[in-house]
């Protein structure tokens, strides 16, 4: 074997290596301190530009500690008793149809009653907050909340509620979380305004877009086990489109980072 010729040809391949990895590092370091020239300029100004307005933002200083929980294993004593059909779906998921429709107070799908509904007819009712209201398909989802938090977009703390075109309940379906614990340690929390700023230097945010709301709440971080999941402290920035449609954000409140809960309950759905 030619030792000469073979330590020539590791000199060149490392020389080759080092190349390709400083060039990298360039890449990545070019890329950083273009990020940091963004940061430092007028995001506000920026946004202004795009028509982006926003108001009456929280000014939030508290900290927040991570939470945990289980998953809650339903049964039919979680149903009412009378005039329901009840179905356990993987032991999770509890089903309840009305044999005869539950009329809403007042006759109506507002929020109103569909919560008053929900506390008084739905196992502890009063732990779940509405999210939204779907007329088209006459349903409305609730999220389980923690504290007066809520657990965005959580499909093992989520309740929904149909009802027909008389405006009558005729079933909902539903799945808790149990046991939910804070974890010791609270954690700093980033502003409202700061988790705007990220979504719109994520260039996520539309021009003409409304900041409507921006409220603290929990999503989950980590599936700690198969029935036991770990939330984070998660903004919820929600806007209104200049066709009037709603959007959704959510923003990681303790490390400043863009939490896709759409496109995860999308990929679940599928």
């Amino acid at each position: 074997m030619d030792w000469n010729k073979t330590k020539t040809i590791f000199i060149i391949v490392f020389s080759i290596l080092n190349v390709f990895l400083y060039s990298l590092y360039l890449d990545r370091y070019t890329e950083s301190k273009n990020t940091e020239v963004l940061s430092e300029s007028s995001v506000e100004e920026k946004m202004k530009g795009d028509e982006i307005t926003y108001s009456n933002l929280p000014e939030i200083t508290e900290s927040m500690p991570y939470i945990r929980g289980e998953t809650k294993l339903l049964t039919a004593k979680e149903a009412p008793q009378e005039n329901v059909q009840v179905n356990i779906q993987d032991g999770k998921q509890l089903q309840v149809a009305y044999e005869a429709p539950v009329p809403l107070t007042g006759g109506e799908e507002s929020a109103e009653a569909l919560t008053m509904f929900v506390e008084e007819n739905v196992h502890e009712g009063a732990s779940y907050e509405l999210w939204e209201i779907d007329e088209e398909q006459n349903k409305a989802v609730f999220f389980q909340s923690f504290e007066g938090d809520m657990l965005y977009l959580s499909k093992d703390g989520k309740l929904t509620v149909y009802w027909d075109n008389a405006g009558n309940i005729v079933r909902y379906e539903q799945t808790m979380f149990t046991d939910i614990i804070e974890n010791e340690e609270p954690k700093e929390l980033v502003s409202a305004i700061r988790a705007i700023h990220t979504l719109y230097q994520k260039n996520m945010l539309e021009r003409e877009l409304v900041i409507t709301k921006a409220e603290l709440g929990y999503s989950v971080h980590v599936q700690v086990s198969e029935n036991r999941h770990m939330f984070v402290p998660t903004w919820h920035i929600q806007a209104e489109l200049s066709d009037g449609s709603r959007q959704d954000f959510f923003v990681n409140a303790v490390k400043d980072g863009v939490i896709e809960l759409n496109k995860q309950q999308e990929e679940e759905v599928e």
